[in-house]
């Protein structure tokens, strides 16, 4: 009886080690899955405006499988949302070339104050996006399409 009891502490022991070492684990496979998610965006639309010229008014789900939360015509001023531990956490606007701005991609960051969007939006490859700019005293969240050289970081 005192061995059972034994075995009972000792697996209460082990499972109070493992369980928030599993609930980690997940978390950070949200946070690489956003990145990654967001990674293939931006991949998509670079390729799709490279092989057409022009955004006209093709839909999100015809330029991406990234599950987004907008299905609308990307140019409709509409920004689709990437999702990340259920909540909205990035947005992405698809914006076409006018006059000497090139055509871009416009990020923003919603629910950025809690839980994994919050380390979703402060991970480096995530900031890069936030904080990149067309030109040297641009606006930051825009990155031209089909250019990693156009993204400048972040002035001091």
């Amino acid at each position: 009886m005192i061995e059972l009891i034994f075995v009972i502490v000792i697996l209460g022991i082990l499972a109070s080690v493992a369980i928030p070492r599993l609930a980690a684990t997940r978390e950070d496979a949200e946070i690489s899955a956003a990145v990654a998610n967001l990674r293939t965006l931006v991949s998509d639309a670079t390729a799709y405006y490279t092989a057409k010229g022009e955004f006209g008014t093709v839909k999100w789900n015809e330029i991406t499988n990234v599950p987004l939360s907008a299905t609308t015509n990307v140019t409709d001023n509409t920004a689709a949302k990437l999702k990340a531990g259920g909540k909205d956490c990035i947005t992405v606007k698809l914006v076409e070339k006018a006059g000497d701005k090139p055509a871009h991609i416009v990020f923003g960051k919603e629910n950025a104050n809690t839980g994994v969007c919050k380390q979703v939006v402060e991970s480096a490859p995530v900031k890069v996006y936030l904080e990149s700019k067309i030109t040297s005293n641009g606006t930051a969240g825009e990155m031209a399409i089909g250019s990693s050289t156009s993204v400048y970081p972040p002035s001091k």
